[in-house]
């Protein structure tokens, strides 16, 4: 009964909240209102829909009231709900909205707020009326300005388009929530704002995902039903999936102009890749070649650079590939000897020994005395027993292994250069399928993993094989069929990129294009000065088809077939004619069955998007844009590309500026994957997940049982308890808060449930204000503030403005939310609302300057506020302005503060608030160290400066001092005047001392036993730190800071001077 009662009194206390004994609706009890919200019942934790209603001011002022009452007789008139709402249980409680407002309607703000922030709550119905109302498109905003058409600013920018086949990831996360940050912010400052949602076709992602769906639904390849029938598939796949992504960004809150969405495979898209491919071909720029490709011959098909992950292993290790039933073993060096043709052997070692049978010459340095007399000659292959010549060129490394390099010219890149240059035989060995060629009949077909063994067995059956040894190296992996790549020589399609590459070097140089943070200036620059041409075809269905036809003439062998490059096939038809000299009716026309890269179509999407080449009024207007935003990770792969092709289509530059930021990763700075179990849905941020909900996701995402199995245990270990709803405003406050511009941002999810409560300080400190300001409260035009305290606000304030102003125009949003952060809590919250409760308590006192001053600060707030929490600020304007007709109708729409609106900056005020803050701040951290009640010291402030201790004496900043403190036992004296015996000092400042009475209130012995036994602890930390500094761990930490070493230091210089201080009380 007692521990009932116990849990029932805290309710009322915390929530203002009357409890009785038998609780919820199972016993009868309802709540009364016409407002309904859902949560767990706090007596019996039960999910109910509960009636609130605000009563009167009896119970707790500040929180809000709920009178919860039972029913007793059938005279009651309120129906008990029938209906029951169940969730899982969750740290937090949740409310859902549940008005009657439909869908694009304007959300019903009428009703009391639920006792705390809740994002399922807040963050209910207002994305849908901001998308009908049209907030997020140009032609809304040219009808808010009168001068529209004279008006020059704008401000355009491209999300980078998400794969079609792809759920939001946290990198998605952080792209649109800082892209979306700087275009509300543009936006609200007046700015004509486009931000051009896409999506890309990912021509290998989307292949691949409808062809597992053929094989599981119908057990058929994509050969078994043929191109057309296949293409079909992927566009039904794409039209019932394919805008999942964009319904995830709208969740996420995101800004865009959904009128001009577009994806990669539209029409005029596509057009415009035709068009772009015809136009370098004829200007010389694209040409056919036979070179190395990256090959993956699971997916049969090339793939670039970007879809290659380098796998890092440490000597031997077993891995799995596709086609193979047992593991593959790599990070094997083998060495074998060459016989020299004449007498002696020459030894070479390689990690792909299949690749031997493809050897055409031996390397080595013109000036390795070693071999200088085998110049010229010849050694013997010891399988096939071809004369290969011995050759010396100056890439050998004459440290590595033997100085002797075995070159396949037909597998390998650096040998295909050496191949070049030496005028070598390119022998292929290795076919599409991954299996032996041309390498004499013993191997001939086999798959190439099973002949790198048959070969070691071979060369140690002729006493040739030297032996192995663990070799770190990276594998080549398909990222999207997990298959070993394998270089191979095949004719494909190639964009001429040195002269173009040079344009976009210079670009940089002359300060055209601004690349944000500079130091990627140097990496841009080696990598375009060394650009190499660019392999465009993929031998894909999914995708843009190349534009080339090949044409010869029917019934003539002898004739050999040309490539036409065209836009459709009766242009096509048309050059054919000209370029073979006979009619139509005697050539036959056969587009080619290869699909361009998908970064050939990325890279024209910031002028293909408004119809280029057509000169559409969008083009004329929107292009080209201002900003590109995007990882790091695609400098080359995409940004220079865009760069490339924009300067050379278009002849301008795509966009001005670029902002790049780093790679995301996860707390213990590991990249994301999924074998590792750290990789986050954002949706399951805002909406919470549990445990069990997580792993039935890895169930089906793919990985073999091992690589589950250790992804649930690190998915146990980082989120035992699932995660907590943290909604899309605390999570794209939290990624803002990164200094992103770093290459690497370590990502704890833990640290969005902080800024969830942030959330839920601003919903609290806005229900305080709303009660004080009373409902129907309407701010008045003009006004005099004259009280320091909300003069100082005001200043502070303004301060808040200009750090905002200042840090956005730099895209530095981490300083901004730190900004809006520190003036809410530290400011407002915890100084401000504290100081202002004696005004509304005393009858007395005029309040209406107060209440002007809290309206100002909390409209600022919440506008400044918006491009990082769109739904709470909106949440809360609207119930702000509920009585005023003078304002924005929605605060994505108002203006953004700006320094000019708000009170000048007092100085002089934030000094004295600054003294009276750290006075308040020692005072409490004394009582807390010594765990002594605040109000049983004495304190003395001694101030050695007579105006600074007059202000300190006047009522305000003294009101505002004993607020802070928590006491009223402060004494403001000059530094002249004598002190009690038994004090502990610190110093505020030169001016400033302040003295805590601790005689007869601590045992000295005690407490000086304490602080040594504190110091100890500081020494083993430092003792730690400066053997860490040493390794070469440390060297490579991101983690500890230098300045980590001093702060410990100071920490023992302070305790060092309190055990001073009471052993001499």
């Amino acid at each position: 009964m007692s521990a009932s009662w116990c849990r029932l009194k805290t309710n009322y206390l915390k929530f203002g909240i009357k409890l009785f004994k038998l609780p919820c609706n199972r016993n009868n009890l309802i709540f009364y209102s016409d407002t309904r919200l859902r949560a767990l019942c706090s007596i019996c934790n039960h999910n109910h829909i509960q009636y609130i209603q605000t009563v009167d001011s009896r119970f707790n002022p500040i929180r809000e009231r709920l009178l919860l009452l039972r029913q007793i007789s059938s005279s009651v008139n309120q129906d008990v709900p029938k209906k029951i709402t169940h969730f899982e249980q969750d740290e937090y409680k949740k409310y859902f909205y549940e008005g009657a407002t439909e869908t694009g309607s304007k959300k019903d703000v009428t009703g009391p707020l639920p006792p705390a922030y809740s994002p399922s709550y807040v963050e209910a119905a207002w994305y849908s009326w901001w998308v009908k109302q049209g907030y997020f498109s140009p032609e809304y905003q040219r009808t808010l300005v009168e001068d529209c058409k004279d008006r020059k600013e704008k401000f355009i920018v491209c999300l980078p388009p998400p794969n079609v086949t792809g759920s939001l990831h946290l990198g998605h996360a952080l792209t649109n929530s800082i892209q979306d940050a700087i275009v509300r912010w543009k936006r609200m400052q007046g700015v004509e704002t486009v931000w051009i949602p896409g999506c890309d076709h990912a021509g290998i992602a989307t292949q691949v995902v409808v062809e597992k769906q053929l094989t599981r639904n119908q057990n058929k390849t994509r050969f078994d039903v043929g191109r057309e029938k296949f293409l079909e598939e992927v566009w039904k796949w794409k039209n019932e999936k394919g805008e999942r992504i964009y319904e995830q960004m709208k969740l996420l809150g995101s800004s865009l102009d959904w009128n001009r969405a577009c994806f990669t495979m539209d029409k005029k898209l596509s057009e415009a890749v035709i068009e772009s491919f015809v136009r370098l071909y004829d200007e010389g720029l694209i040409y056919r070649s036979n070179r190395l490709v990256n090959w993956s011959c699971a997916l049969q098909s090339t793939i670039s650079d970007i879809e290659v992950d380098n796998v890092p292993i440490e000597g031997k290790t077993l891995l799995k590939v596709p086609g193979y039933d047992n593991k593959v073993e790599f990070g094997i060096l083998t060495s074998f000897a060459y016989p020299v043709e004449g007498g002696g052997e020459i030894i070479v070692s390689t990690t792909r020994l299949e690749t031997m049978l493809g050897d055409v010459a031996i390397a080595v340095h013109p000036h390795d005395n070693r071999y200088k007399h085998l110049h010229g000659k010849y050694v013997i292959h010891p399988i096939l027993g071809d004369r290969l010549p011995i050759i010396c060129d100056d890439f050998v490394d004459t440290e590595f292994g033997t100085g002797a390099v075995k070159i396949t010219p037909a597998h390998d890149y650096t040998d295909f250069e050496v191949g070049q240059r030496h005028s070598l035989l390119f022998k292929t060995v290795i076919n599409n399928n991954g299996r032996m060629e041309n390498s004499g009949s013993q191997f001939n077909g086999i798959k190439r993993f099973d002949c790198r063994k048959e070969l070691g067995k071979l060369l140690a059956e002729k006493g040739l094989l030297k032996g192995s040894d663990n070799h770190s190296m990276s594998i080549p992996v398909c990222s999207r069929s997990k298959d070993v790549i394998e270089p191979i020589l095949m004719d494909q399609w190639y964009v001429k990129c040195d002269e173009m590459a040079k344009k976009a070097v210079q670009v940089v140089q002359n300060k055209e294009l601004k690349l944000i943070p500079t130091m990627y200036e140097n990496i841009w620059y080696d990598y375009l000065e060394n650009a190499r041409d660019w392999c465009v075809s993929r031998q894909l269905w999914w995708g843009h088809r190349i534009p080339a036809y090949k044409a010869r003439v029917i019934n003539q062998k002898d004739t050999e077939s040309e490539w036409i490059i065209a836009r459709n096939e009766s242009e096509a038809m048309s050059k054919a004619v000209e370029i073979l000299g006979t009619s139509a009716q005697n050539i036959e026309l056969q587009q080619d069955e290869d699909v361009l890269d998908t970064w050939f179509s990325s890279g024209i999407f910031p002028f293909s998007v408004h119809g280029w080449p057509d000169k559409t009024a969008d083009l004329q207007k929107y292009y080209p844009t201002n900003l590109l935003e995007t990882g790091s990770d695609i400098i080359f792969f995409w940004v220079a590309r865009m760069v490339i092709m924009g300067l050379k289509l278009t002849n301008q530059l795509p966009f001005n500026e670029v902002l790049l930021h780093g790679l995301l990763r996860d707390s213990h700075g590991r990249k994301m994957s999924k074998s590792l179990g750290n990789v986050i849905d954002p949706i399951d941020v805002i909406n919470g997940i549990s445990l069990q909900d997580l792993q039935k996701k890895l169930d089906s995402s793919g990985l073999d049982q091992n690589e589950i199995k250790t992804a649930k245990a690190a998915q146990i270990k980082e989120f035992p308890s699932g995660i907590s709803e943290a909604g899309a405003d605390a999570l794209r406050f939290n990624l803002c808060s990164f200094d992103f511009k770093a290459q690497e941002i370590n990502m704890n999810i833990k640290h969005v449930k902080s800024n969830r409560h942030f959330c839920n300080k601003i919903w609290q400190a806005f229900k305080f204000v709303q009660i004080h300001l009373g409902k129907d409260y309407k701010p008045v035009e003009s006004y005099t503030i004259s009280d320091e305290i909300d003069q100082w606000i005001l200043s502070r304030l303004n301060h808040m403005v200009e750090s905002c102003d200042t840090h956005f125009k730099t895209y530095d949003l981490q300083n901004v939310t730190r900004a809006l952060h520190g003036f809410w809590l530290n400011d407002f919250c915890d100084v401000y609302l504290e100081c202002i409760k004696p005004v509304f308590s005393n009858s007395s006192m005029d309040t209406s300057p107060t209440k002007r001053t809290l309206y100002t600060c909390v409209d600022t707030f919440l506008r400044a506020a918006s491009p990082f929490m769109p739904f709470l600020t909106e949440e809360l304007y609207q119930r702000l302005h509920i009585c005023n007709d003078n304002r924005a109708e929605s605060v994505c729409i108002a203006s953004y503060p700006n320094a000019g609106e708000i009170s000048q900056r007092r100085q002089d005020l934030e000094e004295v608030m600054d003294v009276i803050k750290s006075v308040g701040s020692n005072i409490l951290s004394v009582s807390n160290e010594f765990n002594i009640k605040v109000k049983k010291m004495n304190v003395i402030v001694l101030v050695d400066n007579d105006e600074l201790l007059q202000k300190l004496k006047s009522d305000n900043f003294l009101r505002t001092l004993k607020v802070i403190s928590k006491t009223n036992a402060i004494m403001l004296k000059n530094k002249r005047e004598s002190l009690p015996d038994g004090c502990t000092t610190t110093n505020i400042n030169n001016d400033v001392q302040v003295h805590c009475q601790l005689k007869d209130i601590i045992d000295p012995a005690v407490e000086v036993t304490k602080l040594k036994e504190k110091m100890k602890k500081v020494e083993i930390k430092l003792e730690k730190l400066t053997k860490s500094k040493k390794s070469r761990k440390y060297e490579n930490s991101v983690i500890v800071k230098d300045d980590k070493k001093e702060e410990l230091q100071q920490q023992i210089k302070t305790i060092q001077s309190r055990i001073k201080q009471i052993e001499d009380l």
